[in-house]
């Protein structure tokens, strides 16, 4: 857990932060006042719709911040403060009323120093917001343009989704939101909700072979590629299947969060039942519970959330899900053991971040910093890092040929994709 300091005063607000794998606490203050602004449209405009990005399952919106832009921010339900990760913000803004505090990350290395600021306006279509509270980090501690394979200049949460009726239809990329006082024909199945320290809760049933059916409160966080983390269960470690493997289920704010991966036999949400669901356990932290101010389970993301077309009411209190399609979703792990990286420029350049031990990567050879050139003969110029994190996934027993540059020797080496879990 993360603990900003001021002078020697310790404050503890905390936010969960699930983002595509990246997993950290983060606390700030935010006045209670502050939660009534919200993003407004000027003149008669009741709703409008913008494109979004999708990479690994993560959303991507275009926001203009007091003036300029376009800038890269993942849409995330795990936020509430909006956070700027691109430090170069610190140069170009007029940041008179701000003030540097310390995040200390339990049980990881130095603190890292982050700038607090309401001296921002901010932009979303034809919506715009006063006097944001942000976070700019000195350090991009959370590295999300290497991992996502493109520029990612911030985060937004709360104040946009507590501001309208937010409608998200992974299928068509399209993000529609409407003034709260709009009416809407709600199709598929309704969820009650509760917003609790700017994030949305649910309460629903989960199967597992070892516990039977048993009811679990789960945060929403659309901004974790997971379909589902699991975390404690009556004040202890959520128990695990008999069936897990060892894995790094993201990064903190100075280190790995580790933990294990497995499957639960099926979760229920609201008419709809998913089944072999791939879920990550990472380990126990009691500080993580009493700091974030409510006890849970865990974490719906939005492996499990693309499957349909999402409507956040955060005033209303409901979350509204209809299914986008019949298909009969299949929760896949990784098949290779290797984590990739990307090294933004002219020509993106592919690395291997890290290699899990006894994965099929490891049993062929593959290293850490090795530099991915090519598969099956194909340069890796012809693929986007969401194209390359698909095809580790793909297939039990397929093989790859991978073409890798280990300082200045060339490799080629055979990968044979295997289904650990």
């Amino acid at each position: 857990m993360m603990m900003i300091q001021r002078r020697s005063r310790k404050i503890s607000y905390a936010q969960l932060l699930l983002t595509g794998g990246v997993m950290t606490y983060l606390l700030f203050v935010i006045a209670p006042p502050l939660y009534a602004q919200k993003f407004e449209f000027s003149g008669k405009r009741k709703k409008q719709s913008i494109s979004f990005t999708l990479v690994k399952n993560l959303i991507i919106v275009p926001l203009y911040i007091n003036g300029k832009g376009p800038y890269n921010f993942l849409l995330d339900t795990g936020v509430a403060q909006m956070i700027i990760t691109d430090t170069t913000f610190l140069e170009n803004l007029d940041l008179k009323r701000a003030q540097t505090v310390k995040v200390q990350g339990y049980g990881f290395g130095d603190n890292i120093e982050a700038v607090l600021t309401r001296n921002i306006n901010a932009r979303i279509g034809r919506a715009t917001i006063k006097n944001i509270p942000t976070a700019i980090f000195k350090k991009d501690i959370f590295d999300l343009s290497n991992y996502l394979g493109i520029k990612i200049h911030g985060i937004l949460g709360y104040y946009f989704f507590n501001s309208f009726t937010v409608k998200i239809n992974y299928y068509t990329n399209k993000l529609t939101f409407y003034n709260p006082d709009t009416k809407i024909e709600h199709k598929g199945t309704t969820i009650p909700i509760q917003i609790t320290g700017g994030k949305p809760y649910l309460n629903t049933e989960i199967q597992t072979n070892e516990l039977g059916t048993i009811n679990v409160d789960l945060l929403i966080d659309n901004g974790s590629s997971h379909p589902l983390m699991m975390e404690s269960l009556n004040d202890k470690p959520f128990p695990l299947p008999l069936k897990t493997i060892p894995a790094n289920l993201g990064v903190g704010i100075n280190g790995i969060i580790n933990g294990s991966m497995g499957r639960i036999a099926a979760i229920k949400l609201g008419t709809y039942t998913f089944n072999e669901v791939l879920t990550g356990f990472p380990e126990y932290n009691t500080e993580r519970s009493a700091m974030e101010g409510r006890p849970r389970n865990g974490s719906l993301g939005s492996d499990i959330l693309r499957h349909f077309v999402v409507t956040f009411d955060y005033t209303g209190g409901f979350l509204y899900l209809k299914k986008n399609n019949n298909d009969i979703p299949k929760f896949e792990h990784d098949m290779s053991g290797l984590e990739i990286y990307v090294i933004q420029g002219i020509k993106d350049r592919y690395y291997i971040g890290r290699i899990e031990v006894g994965s099929p990567a490891e049993e062929a050879g593959l290293r850490e910093n090795d530099e991915i050139t090519a598969i099956n003969f194909a340069s890796v110029i012809h693929y986007k890092l969401n194209d390359l994190t698909e095809m580790l996934k793909d297939r039990n027993g397929k093989q790859l040929l991978i073409e890798i540059y280990r300082g200045n020797d060339k490799h080629v080496v055979l990968l044979r994709l295997k289904k650990r879990i």
